[in-house]
C-alpha cells in the first residue's frame, strides 16, 4: 500500500490514466497497454524515490526498503530474528 496505493490515486489524480484507459474483456475490466506504460512508469520512478529510514539513519530508495524487508522475513523464516514490519509514519 505504501507505495502501489500512492501510484493509483496519484495517475487518477493527474489524469494520468482515465476511464478511456480501460476495457472490459472475459477477465473483467483490465488496463490497456497505454494504461499499463504509464503504470509501470510511475511505479519504476516511485523505486527511485528515497526516503530517510528510521532504524539505519539514512536514505534508501523504495527498491532497497523492500529489498531490506525481504532479508528481514528471511531471518525470521530461518528462525533468527522475529519479524517486525517496517511501518511508515507520515
Amino acid at each position: 500500500p505504501i507505495i502501489i496505493d500512492r501510484i493509483i490515486f496519484s495517475c487518477l489524480g493527474r489524469k494520468m490514466i482515465t476511464k478511456r484507459d480501460f476495457e472490459q474483456d472475459t477477465e473483467g475490466i483490465v488496463l490497456k497497454e497505454k494504461g499499463k506504460k504509464c503504470f509501470i512508469e510511475e511505479f519504476e520512478n516511485k523505486l527511485k524515490t528515497t526516503i530517510t529510514h528510521r532504524e539505519i539513519g539514512r536514505p534508501v530508495s523504495y527498491r532497497r526498503l523492500i529489498r531490506l524487508e525481504l532479508y528481514k522475513l528471511e531471518k525470521h523464516l530461518f528462525g533468527e530474528k522475529e519479524y517486525e514490519p517496517f511501518v511508515a509514519n507520515w
